[in-house]
């Protein structure tokens, strides 16, 4: 269990920096940077693993959800050379400015929200560590989403997202399974159409190419068009390293659907799923490798030891 924690949590990074340096690039173009050999490039993180270290930190701390202390901590990690989008550095400015986390992002696109992929590539902790129970676990992906994306289609998708990685860690016998409770976990119509178009692809994917997947499912940088396509690599193959290549060769947004397949993937498979010649790639420093891992570890701690300190030294 142990491994299926930070599993998720490196897998998502791993995912994340295979994507970075393709993104926003076309299917061929990506094809074209990685070849045959898909050997890792610079092997450093986006925007999207700087927030999902913030996310498990504030976990750890509070042993739970704790909305201004999550905010606080985007606010600190926050490093602009990373690639934050417009929406996320917009709703933190507000924070910075005095607006309570639960106001700020309510403001943003004519007051509509946001339901780009922010939260939902962010989301890896809150799934494994409510992976027992759906109901939380919705309620955390909710609440922790609201930070930056108060849109309804943002909260789904990272709820949709989490409830992918808590199936993942329990460890269905037959993946295939897991749509059947993803259909009836998920409440937003787009998005049980998006399940169902998965399904279907699944069912006849020896005929199906990336065009039609693309083409289904999406690639962008909308939470219900970078969701499923992540979902979908996940469930078309039987380990980590093909799962993250496709996710990854479909274009378009690439690191946030690379990172959300690889967390998928490293909480069903567990790290030493990852080969490992990626993972050393993977950058280091104050909050890398090494320190996603510890996250990871301190989460599986949180849930299941008892009278234990969960503070991370820094």
């Amino acid at each position: 269990m142990k491994s299926k924690f930070t599993g998720a949590l490196i897998g998502s990074a791993i995912g994340d920096a295979f994507g970075a340096p393709v993104e926003g690039y076309g299917m061929k173009k990506v094809s074209s940077v990685y070849g045959e050999d898909w050997k890792m490039i610079f092997g450093r993180y986006t925007d999207d693993t700087e927030m999902m270290i913030g996310v498990a930190e504030s976990l750890i701390e509070n042993k739970g959800f704790n909305g201004a202390d999550m905010a606080r901590r985007f606010i600190e990690n926050y490093d602009m050379r990373r690639g934050y989008g417009p929406g996320s550095k917009e709703a933190l400015r507000r924070i910075i400015e005095g607006e309570s986390w639960e106001e700020a992002s309510k403001k943003l696109f004519g007051g509509k929200g946001s339901y780009g992929n922010g939260a939902a590539m962010r989301i890896a902790p809150v799934g494994i560590f409510y992976y027992d129970d759906a109901d939380k676990l919705r309620e955390i992906a909710y609440k922790s989403s609201h930070i930056t994306h108060s849109h309804e289609l943002g909260k789904e998708g990272a709820a949709l997202q989490a409830f992918s990685i808590a199936l993942a860690v329990r460890g269905r016998a037959k993946k295939e399974d897991m749509l059947l409770e993803l259909k009836e976990f998920v409440e937003n119509e787009v998005y049980k159409e998006k399940i169902r178009k998965i399904e279907e692809l699944l069912e006849k994917k020896a005929e199906v190419d990336k065009e039609e997947i693309i083409s289904e499912l999406g690639n962008g940088e909308e939470a219900f068009n970078s969701v499923p396509p992540a979902i979908y690599s996940f469930l078309r193959f039987d380990n980590f390293k093909d799962c993250v290549i496709y996710a990854v060769s479909l274009g378009g947004d690439t690191d946030t659907i690379g990172a959300m397949s690889g967390a998928i993937s490293g909480a069903y498979y567990g790290e030493g799923s990852i080969p490992k010649e990626w993972s050393e790639k993977l950058e280091e420093g104050e909050k890398g490798r090494s320190y996603i891992k510890r996250l990871g570890e301190e989460l599986y701690r949180a849930k299941f030891v008892l009278n234990t300190d969960l503070n991370i030294r820094e």
